[in-house]
């Protein structure tokens, strides 16, 4: 392990998540060079906030060292500029995160077309079938996509990723060794086997309001677009969106009702600069003629998100509810969203026959709240 990476960790203990760096590394060669600076050099160069000139004072070379060793004890990587695995789109941010913890392989983006997918928590039934479609497309044409572990959209499109065989990166708005989101805990096992867990944030480092902002700017930092599926008036996918814009990052986002609230947000995309987005081809035709070399198109439409899995035999007696939904499950676990949307029922009956399969012992549920066959 680099000798600086502890630097590079102090440091970022000092600027803080999400901290403009661009000026401070024209000042300054290195954190090293910054660490051996006197105070009134830091003072001097302008290029440091009032709150991270007392942190100099507070933050120590001991602690970044314990952060080390917790990584090391957990098999988490911190990855810094310096080193070759640091996603390159992160290199040219003017808030680049001068650390990313790592649990998988990051080194899946290397050379590869990134894409992120943000939407709602809450999405419709016609959302979260357009997001398997488009993602397991993606992902069969050598995409990576990257997104932000959440319920809903987040999680369809990291599902489509994992069930096409693809690699997906998960972007988390706190640290490793929290207690966040535990109905996605096997959802986040399964990206760091298929692809790796990211965050800024130090270990043990809790979510909240204001961290999630500051991680969307890696979402989009790290694509080479970034696809919005459902966002309402307020929804945070809009700052990520935006991010991408600031960026300079192509946006994509699906059209939705006007009538509908839940439209509003992707819908005013489109009225500033996003392209309308109906299918993976469409989005990747740019990126296949710029790098022929990373996508292969005719991939595209040969894998059917949940069509693919061995079936069991239908059970005799069941209602035309109840095998619906047998019809559907398999080998991997189902949200009820999911279940609903590839069952074609409405979410009421879709339960319903959720909850006569589980108590006739045909189906089970498993810790992360999902449904497999038994």
């Amino acid at each position: 392990m680099s000798i600086g990476k502890k630097y590079w960790i102090w440091l970022a203990a000092v600027l803080g998540a999400g901290a403009k760096t661009e000026e401070i590394f024209t000042a300054f060669k290195s954190p090293l060079e910054i660490y051996n600076a006197t105070p009134a050099e830091r003072q001097l160069a302008g290029v440091f906030t009032r709150k991270q000139i007392e942190r100099f004072s507070t933050e120590t070379l001991e602690k970044a060292e314990r952060i080390l060793a917790l990584c090391e004890r957990n098999g988490w990587q911190a990855v810094t500029p310096e080193d070759r695995e640091y996603p390159a789109g992160l290199r040219k941010l003017r808030d680049m995160p001068l650390v990313l913890y790592v649990d998988g392989d990051i080194t899946c983006v290397r050379g590869r077309v990134m894409i992120g997918v943000v939407g709602t928590r809450k999405p419709g039934v016609e959302s979260i079938t357009i997001t398997h479609n488009i993602c397991t497309d993606l992902s069969a044409a050598g995409a990576v996509i990257v997104s932000g572990g959440a319920l809903g959209i987040d999680s369809a499109a990291h599902e489509s990723a994992v069930y096409a065989g693809g690699k997906t990166v998960c972007v988390l708005g706190c640290g490793f060794g929290v207690n966040y989101l535990m109905d996605n805990e096997a959802l986040r096992r399964d990206i760091s086997r298929n692809g790796a867990l990211v965050t800024e944030f130090p270990p043990n480092t809790n979510a909240s309001k204001a961290t999630f902002p500051i991680r969307n700017r890696i979402i989009s930092g790290m694509s080479h677009a970034v696809l919005v599926v459902e966002a309402g008036e307020k929804s945070g996918s809009l700052i990520t969106a935006r991010t991408a814009f600031e960026q300079g990052r192509e946006v994509f986002a699906i059209p939705g009702s006007v009538l509908s609230s839940a439209y509003t947000g992707a819908n005013r995309l489109l009225s500033e600069g996003a392209k309308a987005a109906t299918n993976a081809r469409e989005m990747l035709l740019p990126y296949s003629l710029m790098y022929p070399d990373r996508l292969n198109m005719n991939l595209i439409g040969t894998i059917k998100y949940g069509e693919s899995l061995r079936k069991k035999e239908i059970p005799a007696g069941l209602d035309p509810d109840m095998e619906a939904v047998y019809n559907v499950l398999n080998t991997d676990a189902l949200h009820v969203d999911d279940i609903v949307a590839m069952s074609g029922l409405n979410r009421s009956d879709a339960v319903t026959a959720i909850m006569q399969l589980e108590l006739a012992g045909f189906i089970k549920q498993t810790e992360s709240k999902k449904y497999i066959l038994n």
